[in-house]
């Protein structure tokens, strides 16, 4: 289809050279041709004044049919910025648990050598008791030894 404004210049165009052509042929002005020009120009405002209004109309009909796909378009760009907005903070949330699970596997390991810690000295007690236990067996058999070659 072509562009009205297109059709609205082709039209005063071929206007002005049957007002040529018409001037060309009438003697003066206001002869025949000047009769014949005058509704011709009358008509050709007219049209113009029809097209202008066609593409005015055409111009709101396409400014409202494109309207929702704008918003729409606006709301997809919005949701766009959230979602990479909540992807940043993800990272960084994930960044942030994998530094306190990096701690919490210092506190156990901390946790597991306090209680070796705590295990060994009950160990070196026992096993220094059993020593004790040990040698006070053999000094009471030496010097029940030791009383009984007195004897």
């Amino acid at each position: 289809m072509a562009d009205p404004a297109q059709l609205l210049r082709a039209w005063q165009h071929a206007i002005r050279e049957l007002a040529e052509a018409g001037a060309s042929v009438a003697s003066t002005p206001a002869g025949a041709a000047g009769d014949l020009l005058r509704p011709l120009q009358h008509e050709a405002e007219l049209l113009e004044q029809v097209l202008q209004r066609q593409l005015e109309f055409e111009r709101e009909l396409l400014g409202r049919a494109v309207a929702p796909l704008q918003a729409a378009q606006e709301l997809v760009d919005q949701a766009t910025e959230t979602w990479r907005g909540q992807a940043t903070s993800f990272r960084a949330a994930s960044k942030t648990f994998g530094q306190l699970a990096g701690l919490m596997d210092q506190q156990a390991h901390l946790l597991e050598r306090a209680a070796a810690a705590m295990r060994d000295p009950l160990a070196m007690f026992r096993s220094t008791g059993d020593d004790v236990l040990a040698d006070d067996e053999k000094a009471t058999r030496k010097s029940k030894k030791a009383s009984d070659e007195s004897r």
